[in-house]
């Protein structure tokens, strides 16, 4: 019954995944519970008490199977799409380690820092995104609900139409004979550059663009350096080695550039070579503050300590780059509604002002 039990509750969660809010709460309450001197299986059913949807099922298993005489971390690789292979990796070091408390308190922080981390990258990118979709919509109501109305009253004219207005008549033509073709086309041709760009083969492409844009290059660059320091200074923390904390490190790593860089270290790291030297290689992704901050860790004994450092300095430059992108993005999105404005205006007035001039005449 244990069995089907635990078959039919891994059935349940299978599918999703939980926010890493939920998460950084769970390591948090887990931290302070123990701590306060209730057992494991006590924590996990209190915080089940306290959670819902799929992290409670979860989380009923994962109980059941610690009465059944496993360990947390077996327990929780039952569920992969839940626990990250560093929240699993740190709870199997902190097993072996007697410092279950200290990594689930580390789990927090790093899962805490993490949501800060992709809370600023997605505010950073909310206001070009709403202008830019409103400008869609009002661009597609003008072309398909206002040009049909106006365009008929600029053929007859008797003058002589600039060639803005007969771009906009052309459109307005092509509209009215083809404007369901045109926005399905629209709509398949979004939906297929989204779907395209999703592609493994595009990553490379995807990544690297994102590496050397000029207003987009700080912040990937802050974010995946924020990103690499802080999680490898929480497992160093969590008690594992640099090997095994290099071979969780590059599953974290969401840049293309910065996951195999990671996974080169990784290799001569194990061969005995330091993490500094290594680093120097990809001069390009890790810049020489890191590198010498990691050599000065390494001789000083304190590489947990310089990492988490660098993860403070690089997530405050990562805010000081998302305020720049929207300084450098406002004007430019400004500009491009102004000239559009602008070209309509153009092609409107034009016309009417050359009525306007004959009748005068």
């Amino acid at each position: 019954m244990a069995g089907e039990k635990k078959n039919i509750l891994s059935a349940d969660i299978s599918f999703g995944g939980v926010g890493p809010a939920q998460i950084s709460i769970l390591a948090k309450q887990l931290a302070v519970m123990l701590r306060a001197g209730l057992t494991l299986n006590e924590s996990l059913l209190i915080a089940r008490d306290s959670s819902h949807g799929k992290l409670k099922s979860c989380l009923e298993a994962v109980s059941s199977s610690i009465s059944a005489g496993q360990k947390l971390s077996r327990a929780l690789s039952d569920y992969p799409r839940i626990f990250s292979p560093l929240f699993i990796n740190a709870v199997r070091a902190g097993e072996t380690s007697g410092t279950l408390v200290e990594n689930f308190e580390q789990l927090a922080l790093q899962l805490q820092k993490e949501k800060e981390l992709a809370s600023k990258i997605k505010g950073a990118m909310i206001y070009p995104i709403v202008v830019l979709v409103a400008a869609l919509v009002l661009g597609t109501g003008l072309a398909f609900f206002v040009l049909p109305q106006i365009t008929p009253l600029f053929e007859r004219l008797n003058v002589e139409l600039p060639i803005t207005t007969k771009i906009i008549i052309w459109l307005s033509k092509q509209i009215q004979s083809h404007g369901l073709a045109i926005a399905i086309g629209l709509l398949l041709g979004i939906i297929g550059f989204i779907v395209l760009i999703r592609q493994r083969f595009m990553r490379p492409i995807i990544h690297g663009i994102l590496l050397r844009v000029p207003v987009i290059a700080p912040l990937t660059r802050h974010a995946n350096l924020a990103r690499f320091c802080r999680t490898l200074g929480t497992l160093l923390g969590s008690g594992l080695n640099i090997d095994e904390a290099l071979l969780i490190l590059q599953d974290t790593m969401g840049n293309y550039y910065y996951r195999s860089a990671v996974q080169s270290v990784a290799r001569l790291t194990v061969r005995g070579t330091k993490l500094s030297r290594n680093l120097e290689d990809h001069e390009w992704l890790f810049p020489k503050l890191v590198t010498r901050m990691v050599g000065v860790g390494e001789e000083s004994g304190k590489l947990q300590e310089a990492l988490l450092f660098l993860a403070d300095y690089y997530e405050d430059e990562l805010d000081t780059s998302t305020k720049s992108l929207s300084t450098a993005i406002e004007p430019l999105l400004l500009i491009g509604i102004g000239l559009a404005v602008g070209f309509l205006a153009l092609s409107i007035i034009t016309p009417i002002y050359e009525i306007t001039g004959s009748v005068k005449r």
